[in-house]
């Protein structure tokens, strides 16, 4: 039912997904402070080429909280600095015990054509503008937490499409379970061509607000593109979540972002303040980044522990 590798949300099909969240339930339902023993004895490789908080901190919480043994791979400290390629690299991690590898890497599909020569599991924490396939189950898992009903479920998806991996990855994990998507974006980052067939696509965000179950703000990503849309407050008054947009909505949708938020471009501050005040239930912003901690482990225990070799 599971794969060798996790590299993208095509590679779990919709009962593994349901059993990852089943897992994740359990996980959240026990003892805090308890550590079990999926991955006892088993070194887990950590090796991020890109910056992250919420990804990296919540994988290494994920693997010790399973009894697992943490391997931080700096790569601005690794032999590629003495031109070792990257093969080389996860042959060596391969020889010398480590049981998988969790990654974020800024070039996409690189891992699965390496993930074809080596024989340990390898977790996408994040894909150049490919993939983020656990924070799109977390995103799920938090909906389904919140006893939303997916199927049928008006999802606008708003922003830096173009870039977004997190968006690519919900193109086939909300739909999946019935939900319907529409994205909503500047031209420069939302060309036709993103929008499946079965979605909605549009310019402007007032349009499609109104209709929205979820709102889920993308971070506009200004360190892949620097003068697509270089002015923050053009952006703002375009597609940024502020009070006027909410005060104009007869329904307050829930309010999804993988994070970090830039105050002032996706959302102003104001907006926030009114909606955790006023509707603290509608902003899973927080929930997201708890809920990330035991979906990883729910990853980690089923695609490592469980895995037959």
């Amino acid at each position: 039912m599971f794969p060798d590798n996790l590299l993208s949300i095509e590679d779990l099909s919709v009962p593994a997904m349901e059993e990852i969240f089943q897992r994740a339930a359990f996980y959240k339902a026990g003892d805090r402070g308890k550590i079990y023993s999926a991955l006892k004895g088993k070194n887990i490789v950590i090796a991020f080429w890109e910056p992250s908080t919420r990804t990296r901190v919540s994988f290494e919480l994920a693997v010790r909280r399973l009894g697992g043994s943490v391997l931080d791979l700096r790569p601005d400290h690794n032999s590629e600095k003495k031109g070792e390629s990257l093969e080389d690299t996860l042959k060596t991690l391969e020889a010398l015990g480590a049981d998988a590898l969790i990654f974020r890497h800024g070039q996409p599909g690189l891992f699965g054509k390496l993930g074809q020569l080596i024989d340990i599991p390898l977790i996408s924490g994040g894909e150049g503008c490919y993939q983020h396939p656990t924070q799109a189950l977390l995103d799920v898992f938090t909906l389904m937490e919140e006893e939303v009903a997916l199927s049928g479920l008006e999802v606008v998806i708003v922003g830096d499409i173009l870039h977004s991996r997190v968006a690519r990855s919900h193109f086939y994990a909300l739909p999946a379970f019935g939900a319907r998507i529409t994205l909503a974006g500047p031209p420069a980052f939302l060309s036709a061509e993103l929008a499946y067939p079965n979605f909605d696509y549009t310019y402007c965000f007032d349009e499609a607000l109104p209709r929205s179950d979820v709102l889920y703000l993308l971070r506009m990503q200004r360190e892949r593109h620097r003068h697509l849309f270089p002015a923050a407050s053009a952006y703002a008054a375009l597609y940024g979540l502020n009070i006027k947009r909410l005060a104009s909505l007869k329904r307050i949708p829930f309010v999804m972002h993988p994070g970090p938020v830039n105050l002032g471009m996706e959302m102003d501050l104001g907006a926030l303040h009114l909606l955790e005040k006023t509707y603290p239930d509608k902003v899973l912003i927080h929930k997201q980044i708890q809920n990330g901690v035991y979906v990883r482990m729910a990853v980690l225990d089923l695609l490592i522990s469980e895995r037959v070799v």
